[in-house]
């Protein structure tokens, strides 16, 4: 390895630390209470080091968001590339793999949840951090319109069916990042157990 590749990797690793520290960061003060030279103190480095990589907190905040998002649709991907079974069976993949995604990163859900919002847009369902949005739910979308052409669902609003996944899903990560000292099963278990109850109450009784 040259001295310039070992360097490269380097860089790569402090700006990648440096992420993942913010990210806890922001999770346990609040984004709006935190500035860069504070995210330099907390971490031992000098303010001069992060200014390297970002420019300001919205640039960091911008990267963060990228790199979850980013990893998230190729979780969503690889789920639908395994799956070529009923839709309704595909979305409730897609649905416990956000789940899994959101617990494995308990301090990202804290500060999206606390700084994200939602914008609903010519019936796209959009996610805004900072001064960017992301389609985040689309692979959620393909499945429900798919189930209610099929029958599946007694619901045959797409938005609303959406609407109900969302809800029960984020209610369910929540309680779980808000109270870890409550006694539960594994999350792959657990998880799968209650969108058992949840797509009992969405499918029909009356499948084609």
């Amino acid at each position: 390895m040259s001295i310039q590749d070992r360097k490269s990797r380097e860089s790569t690793r402090l700006k990648q630390k440096i992420l993942d520290a913010a990210l806890r960061i922001f999770a346990e003060n609040g984004y709006s209470k935190v500035s860069m030279r504070k995210i330099a103190g907390l971490i031992d480095y000098s303010a001069t080091t992060i200014y390297r990589f970002f420019r300001n907190k919205e640039e960091l905040l911008g990267a963060i968001a990228a790199e979850t998002y980013g990893d998230l649709a190729a979780r969503f991907e690889k789920v639908s590339a395994k799956h070529d079974d009923r839709p309704v069976v595909l979305l409730k993949s897609l649905v416990e793999e956000y789940i899994l995604f959101c617990l494995e990163r308990p301090d990202m859900y804290r500060m999206f949840s606390e700084i994200a919002s939602f914008e609903i847009e010519d019936g796209v369902v959009y996610e805004r951090l900072g001064g960017n949005r992301h389609q985040v739910f689309q692979s959620w979308f393909g499945g429900i319109r798919q189930a209610i052409d099929r029958g599946e669902f007694e619901i045959k609003d797409e938005m609303r069916v959406f609407l109900y996944l969302w809800d029960a899903a984020d209610g369910y990560i929540d309680n779980r990042v808000r109270y870890p000292e409550i006694p539960r099963n594994p999350p792959a278990e657990d998880a799968a157990a209650y969108l058992a109850l949840v797509f009992g109450g969405l499918e029909s009784k009356t499948k084609n």
